[in-house]
């Protein structure tokens, strides 16, 4: 414990090393507990597997301490993620899944959920997505509309799309910013959007929550997909780009690359070669020099690469330490070197 009672804060790793150097201000530890995180992207971009990752790598890192929910709003969600992870994210017992139809039913799940957590105990709620919830107001208006057309009349236009803006603004994130933040618990936010990301500019499209998200998330990060991953023409995976456009740590505006195999999850070992080895394009291709890598002193092609340093946990623990150095020694070279402008005699 720390001292005035706090909690000690835990982090959450997402499964990859590249992006825990994004969200975590280059500390390479992930999210902290306590926080609101928003994850945003069009379909395929890896946004359900980063959540997941983050599940699976919480629970082999706390086991039963650990305490989460999946709630599958939009009913989307079906990855074996038994086979994956070695563990059901997600129920499948559909009886026992969440799933919130309306902010205020999310509301007071989340709740529920922080009231049910015992002092030891670590926490994960996801939300997938705030785009596909109602409002009570919504669907109420959805009744009466509904009721006025089988009585052959037509219901005045109305929306209630103000009141939910407020609702999330004044009492919904407010609220939960509060009690999140005397918990090692971590909320993540995902959210759809409609069209595809420019992967050169991630500032043209907006999400549900709005405004009232943006102040209340500790990180924003986008996904773009940059290429599918193909063997002998099948899709089995995809490059993605990461990058937070709102990060309450230091060196905010991080981003990186990572591969997705569908069969497997992210790719941790292959991202942090092509990381080291700067192996791909601008949009994700994998370029000639992933032919002819050298790593200790041998020759390797980058699948034989993956599958040598694989076998091997010291070379895995080795290689993530060659990438935090690459990342560091990137930083280092673009610190702002001035004098300080206070405090010097």
């Amino acid at each position: 414990m720390m001292r005035n009672g706090m909690k000690k804060k835990e982090w959450f790793s997402t499964g990859s090393d590249l992006l825990d150097l994004v969200v975590g201000g280059g500390k390479g530890s992930g999210f902290p507990s306590g926080k609101i995180i928003n994850i945003v992207g069009d379909k395929a971009t890896a946004k359900t597997w980063i959540a997941c990752e983050i599940i699976a790598s919480s629970y082999y890192k706390h086991k039963e301490k650990l305490k989460w929910v999946y709630d599958d709003c939009e009913s989307g969600f079906s990855f074996d993620t038994k086979r994956l992870y070695g563990i059901e994210i997600i129920p499948i017992d559909e009886s026992k899944r969440y799933k919130s139809n309306t902010i205020q039913d999310l509301f007071c799940n989340i709740r529920a959920f922080l009231d049910s957590l015992k002092k030891n105990e670590i926490g994960i709620y996801v939300v997938d997505s705030l785009d596909g919830l109602s409002s009570e107001e919504i669907e109420e208006l959805a009744d009466k509309r509904y009721r006025a057309y089988k009585q052959g009349k037509k219901l005045e236009k109305g929306s209630y799309k103000m009141e939910t803006a407020k609702f999330l603004s004044q009492e919904f994130f407010r609220t939960l910013a509060d009690d999140f933040e005397d918990k090692n618990v971590l909320l993540i936010i995902i959210s759809q959007i409609r069209y595809n990301i420019d992967v050169l500019s991630f500032e043209k499209y907006t999400r549900a929550g709005g405004k009232a998200l943006d102040f209340y998330a500790y990180a924003v990060l986008w996904l773009a997909k940059l290429s599918t991953i193909d063997v002998r023409g099948n899709a089995i995976g995809t490059v993605i780009k990461a990058k937070t456009t709102k990060l309450k740590a230091p060196k905010p505006y991080r981003e990186c690359v990572l591969s997705l195999l569908f069969d497997y999850g992210i790719d941790n070992i292959g991202s942090n070669i092509d990381f080291l080895y700067d192996l791909r394009g601008k949009r994700g291709d994998l370029l000639k020099a992933s032919n002819n890598i050298e790593y200790e002193g041998k020759q390797f092609d980058r699948n034989s690469l993956i599958e040598y340093i694989e076998a091997c946990e010291e070379r895995v623990k080795e290689l993530t330490k060659k990438v935090m150095e690459k990342w560091e020694k990137i930083e280092e070279s673009i610190v702002v070197r001035r004098k300080r402008k206070y405090g010097m005699d």
